[in-house]
């Protein structure tokens, strides 16, 4: 069958729906891959030009795949919308697919719900023999005016099964500036995403994960699923031979210091020997550990990515995340001595209505004693609908419109998400602007003294109190981010690729 995917990911990294296409692929089907990336302002949609070019690669397809995230679901539906009229049978996808189906059934007939790699399968053999579809199991499915909700089958347990996710450029399409054209080598910036396994223990009250571990409750051996070091080494291996502009890995798992030492230690040794190259990965403050991380230095890890969140009681009491700052402090002491070698980032979360202001200073005095330097990611929280903190906010009304969930948001959109949610302004705002490099001396762009001094008692009480000079802070802070978007960012993916990779490098070690 002649089948034409489609992701609406703001980048072209998206592994999921090249996981799809390998497996067509490997069952023989000719498919071609069309990223329809724009930019990360989510109020942005395609326009008709667009539309028309995609529908034109679309119209001798037997089946449309799509598959969007919350934040581009609006761009999915307008697609669906478009493509409607070629009479073609379309199946929605992804992660907004799973965690809301509801809502994508309404826009097509065939929703995909958790991992697809079966049901994608079985559904093309259905149509190719022109058999029956609606009781696939993943597949919600509009017959007869009626919708049908299969269940989900077991869980892939043994992912190393799975193929190699498709980096075949030569079928693949790219949306660039309101023109789409086929992939280059150069669209993969120098890096590539690659998970080395799925799923995540800890299912945080705000993250998908935790619907995912719901909907497989039963279904599976275990939650935790890793792609074998021998797999993750071939993989990588092919895909640096493929492309020779590659500069490095961005390992995405979830929590790659998750994995047990012994695993890791036959990664890195394999890493080392046969890929040398330099690595990112994600880590969690629980599972950091010397050896570990001296593992992955020593393997050509340069950047690593620690998610702390909230206070401890935010962590524990709104997210449901069983983590303490003790265990902040002790990974950012193993952390810091390897600071010549190892980038450091810290992800936060801000922007939470159900925060207390001394939960803010409580997350502010833990990222004052974490030893330096770092650099500060501040993330505003997105209610991503269908999580368990999605529900608990329609519940109480603090979402009272779409609108409020904020998914439609970008989490760095700070001076959106502080008039939108409106409460303890002054210490979000505040926690927004020590985003960036922290040294000794400063947190992002505010002296440490500054600091210190915004953070006296009276003061917060006063500001939280009278919220004038926050809500002309905050209106800076728009103009500032309009001349990012418009002049920064534009500016920074039109420099070489070696000078990004300077200029990346360079940030955290100022």
């Amino acid at each position: 069958m002649k089948i034409t995917l489609i992701s609406t990911a703001t980048y072209p990294s998206d592994q999921g729906i090249r996981t799809i296409s390998a497996v067509l692929k490997k069952e023989g089907h000719d498919v071609n891959l069309v990223f329809m990336t724009l930019s990360e302002d989510y109020s942005r949609n395609y326009t008709k030009s667009e539309l028309t070019q995609l529908a034109k690669l679309c119209k001798n397809s037997q089946l449309i795949g799509i598959n969007s995230f919350a934040f581009t679901a609006n761009r999915a539906n307008r697609i669906i919308s478009f493509l409607k009229k070629l009479n073609i049978p379309i199946v929605y996808g992804g992660v907004h697919a799973t965690i809301c189906p509801e809502d994508c059934i309404k826009h097509v007939d065939i929703v995909c719900v958790g991992e697809g790699e079966g049901a994608i399968v079985d559904l093309v053999k259905a149509i190719e023999k022109n058999k029956d579809i609606s009781k696939i199991k993943n597949l919600w499915v509009r017959k007869d005016e009626k919708i049908i909700k299969n269940p989900v089958r077991n869980i892939i347990d043994n992912i190393d099964a799975i193929p190699f996710p498709d980096y075949e450029i030569k079928t693949q399409y790219l949306l660039e500036k309101g023109r789409i054209r086929k992939f280059q080598e150069y669209d993969l910036g120098g890096q590539i995403f690659f998970l080395t396994g799925r799923g995540c223990p800890y299912g945080c009250d705000y993250c998908s994960n935790c619907l995912f571990n719901e909907l497989y409750e039963g279904k599976r051996k275990k939650i935790l699923r890793w792609h074998s070091p021998e797999y993750i080494i071939d993989g990588i291996l092919f895909l640096k031979k493929k492309f020779p502009s590659l500069n490095y890995f961005d390992i995405r798992d979830d929590t790659f210091s998750l994995r047990p030492t012994e695993q890791l230690r036959e990664f890195c040794e394999l890493y080392k020997k046969k890929i040398n190259m330099r690595f990112k990965c994600l880590g969690d403050p629980k599972t950091i550990s010397e050896e570990k991380i001296r593992l992955l230095v020593d393997a050509g890890c340069t950047d690593i990515i620690i998610g702390i969140q909230g206070s401890e009681r935010t962590n524990r009491e709104i997210y449901h995340r069983m983590q303490t700052d003790e265990n902040v402090l002790n990974a950012g002491k193993i952390l810091n001595k390897y600071k010549n070698k190892l980038a450091v980032m810290y992800d936060v979360i801000t922007s939470n209505p159900y925060e207390k202001p001394g939960d803010i200073i409580n997350l502010i005095s833990l990222l004052q004693k974490i030893p330096k330097p770092y650099y500060l990611s501040v993330n505003n929280l997105v209610f991503f609908p269908g999580t368990k903190l999605d529900k608990r906010a329609r519940e109480d009304g603090t979402i009272k419109n779409e609108k409020d969930a904020a998914y439609q948001l970008n989490y760095w959109d700070r001076s959106a998400h502080i008039l939108l949610k409106k409460k303890n302004m002054y210490l979000v705002l505040l926690l927004n602007l020590m985003r960036g490099i922290v040294t000794e001396k400063r947190f992002g762009i505010i002296p440490k003294s500054l600091l210190n001094y915004l953070l006296v008692e009276q003061r917060i009480k006063k500001n939280l109190k009278n919220e004038l000079l926050t809500l002309i802070a905050v209106r800076f802070v728009m103009v500032y981010d309009l001349i990012r978007e418009k002049i920064l960012k534009p500016t920074y993916r039109s420099l070489p690729l070696e000078f990004k990779i300077w200029y990346d490098r360079a940030r955290y070690k100022v």
